[in-house]
């Protein structure tokens, strides 16, 4: 599927992503890095289950705010290039715990924020 990109949605792609990243640096450097990057991995995932239940099935928002918001701040966010360094770096049984400490929570966040979403739409 074609599409012509409009210069406001690479700049609301390119405004979130830049965001996002400058978010996750401060989020990490609080944190260690290991336990930073799952952090940020979770609370990404939640978010965009949230975000994405929410625009594609409710349709309540707005293309620019899903580029913004999915795409650029949650996309760089999360970050599964540190999470690929990081398993590395690691022994083989530590690599594989992390992997799935930060796998296993991100699905579960995001079919926890979708089922956020679900509730709150069902309240109206």
């Amino acid at each position: 599927m074609s599409r012509d990109w409009d210069v406001k949605d690479l700049l609301a792609i390119g405004c979130g992503g830049f965001l996002g990243a400058v978010t996750r640096f401060a989020f990490c450097e609080s944190l260690t890095s290991v336990r930073g990057t799952l952090a940020v991995n979770v609370l990404g995932s939640f978010c965009l289950g949230l975000l994405m239940y929410h625009s594609e099935f409710l349709g309540y928002v707005p293309t620019r705010v899903r580029l913004f918001a999915g795409i650029g701040f949650l996309g760089s966010f999360t970050t599964f290039s540190s999470f690929a360094v990081y398993a590395f770096q690691m022994s083989f049984i530590a690599s594989v715990i992390f992997i799935c400490a930060n796998i296993l929570p991100g699905l579960f966040g995001v079919l926890l924020g979708r089922a956020c979403m679900i509730y709150l739409g069902r309240r109206r």
